[in-house]
């Protein structure tokens, strides 16, 4: 009986998550996730706020991911996750909620922004970081054509990003500066910063939030504490 309920699961391609959402698996994911079970910590943790206008998640193989290299994307109101890449419940749980992270921003910008204090936060980090990566990297170069006012732009930067990535590498960034970000990716841009942040406050439970980045921590918590952004 329960090899067959698990068969009829596996086989199963269409999930109700929420306020209509559905999960949607257009190419299959490895037989050991319980993707219903990665929906109910879904449910349980995060506030509703993050998947309100959300459409449908899918998972397959995607030509926007591949493009962009990336396993999972927010996109025109659907969650994109790369079915190849999802191989472990614990590693879809990260990437929704990340994704989640970004419409949760998208339905709340005034109230995470509007005072300027998170973006005077992470300007802040960015200078510090720049500072110390200029004494290490030569910014500009005939690769690299990277200079200080690039760190002031919060938006994403593909120029910068591919800096971050390539040319000083992540566990470099790590080594110099463990106490500026959460994680590398966290000075990619404005957004990343915010849905790094997100991630570690639901999936981590956000201490380190808190010592890294408390400007940004304290504003989750209290959104986190308005009713308005309750579960259901």
């Amino acid at each position: 009986m329960q090899q067959s309920a698990n068969k009829i699961l596996s086989e199963k391609k269409n999930f109700y998550f929420n306020r209509g959402i559905e999960f949607v698996i257009k190419d299959p994911l490895p037989k050991d996730i319980n993707i219903e079970k990665v929906m109910g910590l879904l449910r349980a943790n995060l506030p509703v706020s993050s998947y309100e206008g959300i459409k449908n998640v899918y998972f397959g193989k995607f030509k926007i991911l591949d493009k962009r290299q990336l396993t999972a994307l927010h996109l025109k109101d659907n969650i994109y996750i790369d079915s190849e890449e999802a191989t472990s419940e614990k590693n879809i749980l990260d990437d929704l909620v990340h994704e989640f992270a970004h419409r949760f921003e998208e339905n709340n910008l005034e109230d995470i922004y509007g005072d300027g204090k998170i973006v005077n936060e992470f300007i802040g980090k960015r200078n510090r970081l720049y500072s110390l990566l200029s004494q290490e990297v030569k910014m500009d170069t005939k690769d690299n054509k990277i200079n200080y006012f690039d760190f002031l732009n919060t938006d994403y930067d593909k120029e910068l990003d591919t800096f971050f990535f390539k040319e000083v590498g992540y566990e470099k960034i790590r080594n110099l500066a463990p106490t500026l970000f959460i994680r590398p990716y966290a000075a990619t841009s404005l957004r990343e910063y915010f849905a790094t942040g997100f991630e570690d406050y639901y999936l981590e439970g956000g201490q380190q939030l808190k010592n890294i980045s408390p400007v940004l921590y304290d504003r989750i918590n209290a959104l986190e504490a308005n009713s308005d952004f309750k579960r259901s």
